[in-house]
């Protein structure tokens, strides 16, 4: 029980931070004397501080405002894309307090020589953290494909199957002396999908974006619903796709099919390395033949969607990542194409809410079981 509440407590504050003892008794059914204790505890362990009262307020003894404690611990995230390799750290609410990215042909590397050329981020992103006086509470890890926590079971940017990347990765934190850190490993779009969850998207809403693939996850991280989009059929004679079937939705939305559409010669650098998006530019100049690889791809992410609505019913839809990135235009065409009961928003955070959000499921993971780190 006293986990439980402990947990609960931490939650309530992570959500609705910043926020008094009293509305958190309110809120979760405790006495005030159990709250405040708590809180205290939790204080103490520097997972939350209290900023003091707030300006104005009623009569009496003004309430503290409680947050999450941004000097307290922080998580790393690691990503790995097919041209770079991304790292960041965050304080307890998801802010990012560092950042690294190197840029490297990672398509052309073995896991192992992938994994080994990711040493050098980690290494400067914990030295960063030791600098500020953070401790790391542990590594988040994604790439884009399909996950089973702790193998890559598929990155088709990165042509890597079957791969134990926490086993990959934990070898190069040992190799730069940083031992017993806990490694997680996720998909880029349920990575992505809780970055916009802790940036304060409503956990009844789905996620649809990713960088190098397209998937879709709920934004909720107690119910990880995630699942790859880019491979529902939406044409019935459609091209051949590499995984096998025909009419794939990454043949006429994905990266490289709207690029070549376009009559662009590929689909050029990730969005996270700083340079704009080839077809996104292109399409912000009129060009005709990016509007009408616009215009494909909006038809058949909408045709991807039917079935998603019919079983899962969702209000309200994120549109993110490279699909996102491509502006107002492109969200305003599928809106058209879905009809009414169901609304596109754009996403909050930038292309590096996958690498945000591999640090996040370390923070997720804490904020769900507080005392795991308080008796760490």
């Amino acid at each position: 029980m006293h986990r439980h509440n402990v947990a609960l407590l931490m939650r309530l504050i992570a959500r609705s931070a910043p926020v008094s003892r009293v509305e958190l008794a309110r809120r979760c059914g405790l006495t005030k004397a159990t709250v405040s204790s708590l809180v205290g505890d939790l204080i103490d362990a520097e997972l939350v501080r209290d900023l003091g009262p707030g300006p104005g307020g009623g009569p009496g003894r003004p309430a503290g405002r409680l947050v999450l404690d941004p000097y307290g611990p922080a998580s790393v995230g690691l990503q790995f894309a097919a041209d770079h390799i991304a790292g960041v750290v965050v304080d307890l609410s998801g802010r990012p307090v560092a950042r690294q990215v190197r840029r490297l042909d990672v398509a052309a590397l073995e896991p192992a020589a992938a994994s080994r050329a990711a040493a050098p981020v980690l290494r400067r992103l914990f030295e960063d953290a030791t600098a500020a006086g953070r401790l790391i509470a542990g590594v988040g890890v994604t790439v884009g494909g399909l996950v089973r926590e702790p193998v890559v079971s598929w990155a088709p940017a990165l042509g890597w199957r079957e791969v134990d990347l926490r086993a990959l990765v934990n070898a190069e934190l040992r190799a730069v002396d940083l031992f017993g850190v806990d490694v997680f490993v996720a998909g880029e779009v349920p990575c992505a999908a809780l970055a916009e969850y802790q940036a304060g998207a409503a956990g009844d809403w789905l996620y649809l974006g990713g960088e190098e693939v397209i998937g879709l996850a709920s934004l909720d991280p107690a119910a990880p619903i995630a699942g790859d989009l880019g491979h529902v059929p939406v044409r019935r004679r459609g091209e051949p796709c590499p995984c096998g079937g025909h009419g794939c939705l990454e043949l006429y939305a994905g990266r490289s099919a709207m690029a070549a559409a376009a009559g662009l010669p590929g689909p050029g650098p990730s969005r996270l390395l700083g340079d704009e998006d080839a077809l996104a530019a292109r399409i912000r100049q009129g060009d005709k033949a990016a509007l009408r690889a616009l215009d494909r791809g909006a038809d058949a992410l909408a045709e991807a969607l039917l079935p998603v609505r019919a079983l899962l019913a969702p209000e309200t839809i994120v549109l993110g990542g490279r699909l996102g990135g491509l502006g107002e235009s492109f969200r305003r065409r599928v809106q058209d194409r879905t009809g009414p009961g169901l609304t596109l928003r754009p996403a909050k955070l930038e292309p590096d809410a996958a690498v945000r959000g591999a640090a996040g499921t370390v923070i997720a993971r804490l904020i769900d079981d507080p005392l795991a780190w308080m008796a760490g």
